[in-house]
C-alpha cells in the first residue's frame, strides 16, 4: 500500500512539474505562439492537406498566431540598433542576414494575413498574398541558414574549449604529487566545473544548428521545393515545434531547490 501511495506522489510531482514548465512557458507571448505553431503542425500531419476538419483547423490555429507576432519585426531589429555587430566581417554579415531575414519573415506574413482577411480588396490582393508568402518563407530560409553558420562557428569554439580544458585536466591527473595538493585538488575541481559549463555549452550551440537547420529546411518544404509530402512537413513542423517549447520552457526544479 506504501509502494502505490509513493508511485501516486512520484507521478503526481512529474504531473505538476511538467504542468509548471506548460505554465511558465505558455506565460511567454513567444511560448504561445511556438505552442499553437506545435498544434497547427499537428493539424497539418492529421490533415495531410486534404480537405476536412484537420486542415481547417490547420489555418484557423494559423491565424490564431498572429497576435503574439505583432510586434515580433522591431523585436528582431532593435538588436541592430542598440548594438550593431562589430566589424565587417561575416559573422556581422550573418548577424545583420538573421535579424534582417527574421523581421522580413514575421512583417510579411502580417501581409499575407492582412490580404486573406480582406483588408487589401483590389484585384491584385491574392497576387500579393502569394508574393509575400513567399518572402516570408524565403526570409525565414535565409535567417535559418544564417543561424545554421553562426550556432555552427560557436559549436566549434565551444569544442575547442573543451579539448582545452580536458588535456589540463588529464595534466592534473599525470602530475606528481606534492604539499600544495589541496590547492591542485580545488584546481582541479575547477577546471573539471568549466570543463562540464563547456560541455553543456556545446551540447546547446549542438541543438541550436540541428533545430535551425530543420527550420531551414522546413521552410523550404513549406515553398514545395523538396519532395516531402505534407504529412512529412507536418511532422517536421512538429519536430521543430517541439524543439522550440522545449528551448523556451523554464527549467525543471527540483525539491531540493
Amino acid at each position: 500500500r506504501h509502494t502505490h501511495r509513493r508511485a501516486r506522489n512520484a507521478n503526481m510531482d512529474v504531473s505538476l512539474t511538467y504542468a509548471n514548465q506548460l505554465k511558465g512557458l505558455l506565460a511567454k507571448a513567444d511560448g504561445k505562439d511556438k505552442f499553437i505553431a506545435l498544434l497547427q503542425y499537428a493539424a497539418m500531419f492529421a490533415s495531410a492537406g486534404e480537405p476536412g476538419a484537420f486542415l481547417a483547423a490547420q489555418k484557423s490555429l494559423s491565424a490564431a498566431r498572429k497576435p503574439f507576432r505583432v510586434f515580433k519585426p522591431v523585436e528582431f531589429l532593435m538588436p541592430l540598433v542598440e548594438r550593431p555587430p562589430k566589424g565587417k566581417g561575416l559573422g556581422a554579415c550573418l548577424a545583420y542576414v538573421k535579424a534582417v531575414g527574421m523581421a522580413l519573415y514575421v512583417g510579411a506574413d502580417h501581409v499575407v494575413w492582412a490580404a486573406s482577411a480582406g483588408i487589401f480588396a483590389d484585384e491584385n490582393a491574392k497576387a500579393r498574398g502569394d508574393f509575400f508568402q513567399k518572402l516570408s518563407l524565403w526570409s525565414w530560409f535565409a535567417a535559418s541558414v544564417a543561424s545554421v553558420l553562426t550556432q555552427t562557428s560557436d559549436l566549434t569554439k565551444a569544442l575547442d574549449e573543451m579539448s582545452a580544458l580536458k588535456e589540463d585536466v588529464e595534466e592534473d591527473d599525470g602530475g606528481k604529487k606534492s604539499k600544495n595538493d589541496d590547492s591542485k585538488k580545488a584546481a582541479k575541481k575547477d577546471r573539471l566545473d568549466a570543463q562540464r559549463a563547456a560541455a553543456a555549452n556545446a551540447r546547446a550551440h549542438m541543438r541550436a544548428v540541428v533545430t535551425s537547420g530543420a527550420q531551414a529546411l522546413l521552410a523550404l518544404a513549406l515553398l514545395d521545393k523538396t519532395p516531402l509530402s505534407k504529412r512529412h512537413v507536418g511532422a517536421l513542423g512538429v519536430a521543430v515545434s517541439l524543439a522550440n517549447c522545449a528551448a523556451l520552457a523554464p527549467a525543471r526544479k527540483s525539491k531540493t531547490e
